[in-house]
């Protein structure tokens, strides 16, 4: 069985390195594409031949959730299962999807005490300077354009094609202040099957808890495919 890990919003591997080295399963990380539209079908679509043909539990973080059940559709693709990683397939707040039309992120990170806010708001004090500053910097390296249209795509979620039966979990940050209520509970909607797993921490688990993030995705496999 391998593990397909697909990321959020930077579409990169920046903060899941040490995850992906943690993880005791043959790990595939597709990023996310950004030479096509950055709505989640679209980038199923491109997605999609990079998939293994051998059976596979695909694991999507944040922003990467809602191309799962795009995928999930998809004939002849052999997915055993979906693991949401502090997810969602519902818009979360839409006053923080403006932002990006009307600040670049490179200069919103330049701001007096963007550090600041950036380590007790979305990081909840969980990670330490030299985190901090990275997180910075991965978000100033997100192609202004790009950051722009998955902020769109955010704004439009909420309508999936009817899902076959699947095995899904999700992991809930307990402290995430970058999703909503209802960006948090859109998953148990689309999937109501779906198992529920609590993890201390904040959205940014896959980097600030790398160690911990995997041995709770090594138990959910463990248990789907058990």
């Amino acid at each position: 069985m391998k593990l397909v890990v697909i990321p959020g919003l930077n579409g990169n591997d920046q903060l899941c390195q040490d995850f992906l080295a943690s993880l005791n399963i043959d790990v595939l990380f597709i990023p996310l594409p950004e030479n096509c539209a950055q709505d989640h079908q679209t980038l199923a679509a491109n997605i999609a031949p990079q998939l293994p043909d051998e059976s596979f539990i695909l694991l999507v973080e944040s922003y990467a959730g809602s191309i799962a059940p795009y995928l999930n559709v998809m004939p002849d693709i052999p997915l055993k299962g979906i693991i949401f990683f502090v997810s969602l397939l519902a818009t979360p707040s839409k006053a923080l999807l403006e932002l990006p039309k009307l600040i670049r992120a490179e200069t919103l990170m330049k701001l007096p005490f963007a550090e600041q806010q950036l380590k007790s708001k979305y990081l909840n004090n969980d990670a330490t300077p030299e985190q901090v500053k990275h997180v910075r910097k991965v978000v100033e390296n997100i192609p202004h354009s790009i950051l722009q249209e998955r902020a769109e795509a955010l704004k439009h979620l909420g309508s999936f094609p009817k899902q076959p039966e699947t095995t899904v979990a999700f992991v809930e940050a307990t402290h995430d202040k970058v999703l909503n209520q209802r960006a948090k509970d859109s998953i148990a909607k689309v999937y109501p099957g779906a198992r529920k797993y609590s993890m201390e921490g904040s959205h940014f688990l896959l980097y600030t808890k790398p160690k911990q993030s995997a041995a709770l995705v090594d138990t959910i496999i463990n248990k789907m495919t058990h």
